[in-house]
Order: C-alpha cells, then sequence, then structure tokens
C-alpha cells in the first residue's frame, strides 16, 4: 500500500461519559461508582483511534463536529491521537453523546445515547474530498441517499485507475436496524454486519447471517460482477465471513481472560480487520482473525491508548 495515501472513516464523533460500577446499580436507588471519566467516542471516532495506533497509514477522520465549547475536548483528543479533522464541517447544535456504565462484575457495558437533532453529513460534505487522497473509505451505514452518491462517485473515480493499486476500496458498516441501509452493503467491497441487525433479519447464526446478505445482494459490475465479501461478528464465539466468490468460513476468537472495558471492542474489531487488509494486505480469514486479536487484546485494558503496544505484546508473547 502507498503509505501516503489515507483511510478515512466517515460517521460520529461523540462524548462518552463513563462511570464503571462494581455492580449495576438498582433502579431508583444512589450509588457511588469505582470510576467515572469521559472519552471521544462514536463508531467511526473510534475506528480512527484504533487505525492510527496501529501505524501504517495516514488516518481521518469524517463527521460532523460541534462548535459548542463542550466539543474542544473531543477535538482536541483528535489532535492528540494524530488524527486529522481538516474536512469536517461544522455546526452549532450542542453535540451528542452517550451514558455508559461499565460493570466490572459481569463486563457488560450499557449505552444510553443522546444525540438531540444533531445534523448528519450531506453528499455536500463528502464530495468535498478529493479522492486521490485515499486508500479506503469505511462509512457508517446512515443517511443513506448521500453517502450511496458518494460511493458512486469513488466507483466513477476507481474506474478511471488503470491501476487498481490507485484505486480506493470501501467498507460499510451496517449497523442500525433500519432495513434502508442494506443498500448501502451492497454497493461496497467489505461490508461489516452487525449482529443485532442479523438477528432482526431474521438470522440466528452466523453463517445464516453473512450468507443471507450475500443471497441478497446483486452482483454489481464495479466489482467485476462479484458481490462484496461480509463480516459478521458473533459476540465472543468469534465471526463468520463470506469473501466476494462466496466462500464461507468461521474464524472463532480467543477467550480473554479478563475483561476490563468492553467499550468500543466491536470498532476495535472492524478497525483491525480495515488495518490487516489495507496495510498488512492479509487474506479475509487472516484479517478477521487480527481483528479478533485486537479487540481482545483492547477488552483487557482500558480505552484506547494500549493499543500502541499491541504489536510489541504480541511479538513478545510469540517467543
Amino acid at each position: 500500500m502507498d503509505q501516503q495515501r489515507r483511510i478515512v472513516c466517515v460517521g460520529m464523533c461523540v462524548l462518552d461519559v463513563i462511570h464503571v460500577v462494581d455492580h449495576y446499580p438498582v433502579e431508583d436507588t444512589d450509588k457511588r461508582c469505582v470510576t467515572g471519566y469521559w472519552q471521544r467516542g462514536g463508531n467511526a471516532s473510534n475506528n480512527c483511534s484504533v487505525l492510527q495506533q496501529l501505524g501504517g497509514a495516514h488516518v481521518e477522520f469524517l463527521g460532523m463536529l460541534s462548535a459548542s465549547p463542550a466539543f474542544g475536548f473531543l477535538c482536541e483528543d483528535c489532535h492528540k491521537y494524530g488524527i486529522a479533522i481538516e474536512n469536517c464541517p461544522k455546526t452549532e447544535k450542542d453535540p451528542p453523546f452517550s451514558s455508559v456504565i461499565l460493570n466490572n462484575e459481569t463486563g457488560s457495558r450499557t449505552i444510553i445515547h443522546s444525540n438531540p437533532e444533531f445534523p448528519l453529513l450531506e453528499y455536500k460534505h463528502l464530495a468535498q474530498l478529493k479522492l486521490s487522497n485515499y486508500g479506503w473509505v469505511h462509512l457508517e451505514g446512515r443517511n443513506p441517499e448521500s453517502v450511496l452518491q458518494f460511493i458512486k462517485d469513488i466507483r466513477n473515480y476507481n474506474k478511471e485507475m488503470k491501476n487498481t493499486i490507485n484505486q480506493i476500496r470501501i467498507s460499510v458498516e451496517l449497523e442500525k436496524i433500519k432495513d434502508e441501509i442494506l443498500i448501502l452493503g451492497e454497493s461496497a467491497d467489505i461490508v461489516f454486519l452487525g449482529k443485532d441487525l442479523a438477528t432482526y433479519l431474521g438470522w440466528n447464526q452466523p453463517e445464516e447471517a453473512v450468507m443471507g446478505l450475500y443471497d441478497k445482494f446483486k452482483p454489481q459490475a464495479e466489482l467485476n460482477n462479484s458481490k462484496p465479501a461480509i463480516i459478521c461478528p458473533w459476540g465472543a464465539e468469534g465471526a463468520g465471513c463470506v469473501d466476494a466468490q462466496g466462500n464461507y468460513c468461521f474464524v472463532p476468537s480467543k477467550k480473554v481472560p479478563l475483561i476490563v472495558d468492553s467499550l468500543g471492542a466491536g470498532d476495535t474489531f472492524c478497525a483491525g480487520v480495515i488495518h490487516a487488509l489495507q496495510v498488512l494486505n492479509k487474506s479475509l480469514p487472516e484479517a478477521v482473525q487480527i481483528g479478533h486479536s485486537v479487540a481482545g487484546y483492547k477488552l483487557g485494558h482500558r480505552g484506547y491508548d494500549n493499543i500502541k503496544n499491541f504489536w510489541q505484546d504480541q511479538r513478545e508473547n510469540s517467543k
């Protein structure tokens, strides 16, 4: 990969207000938490944090930013991580935020989102990107009309590239329980299918989920009449995946001895897979295995800062 071409993650950046408790609180009681803090969150924002620390590529976040003073911390944190945000539009509206309860007893995380009519990116914001700067575009599955138009722009750009190494790969995260976002997956190279959406669509096993979605998709001329590869993480069990030619495999995950922080584990998995495919040039099953490893490592550490030590710890543990 051309190391100077960016990976851009398109979606949300929010403020996560986190309370760590020794057990889940009983309703209508007062409870003191073990510790509390806030951090930058949002799926695409978290993807960027992980990708930047795994190394090997310049990383950009593209999403609506708030001019509210409360959002200043999030912008500063992007700069701290070395995540580019210069193409982000701004609004005067207060930023979205999430209240998160991390339960030390079970390792669970409970999230309550607050998004008071915060504006989404529109096509005009996406269209401003100079596509030659990018090697991979990752998109949260939302606002399908604008995102689909942007994907078409990328496909037209790729047609003009005689050397396929200069083409842009597209991944889409289908997580929101909305039928209308499925069309975005059909137009991508890689689809990350959320378990909740899969079960909503009637698929109760990982193979059933990825093959069910694969069968729904039509072959795409832009993909040489093949279909997108699909990955569906299935909790602690592992992930089902199918490649563009319809070959299915299940990649199990390793058991994590102690879960310290499960917030953002799915975002970490997604970023680990993208890194393995784009930077390390791994096969799909190999990339999914690396995604499991990075996500498992994150589960054992609070926040995202320790991911910078992932590769070194992997080398030491393999000795």
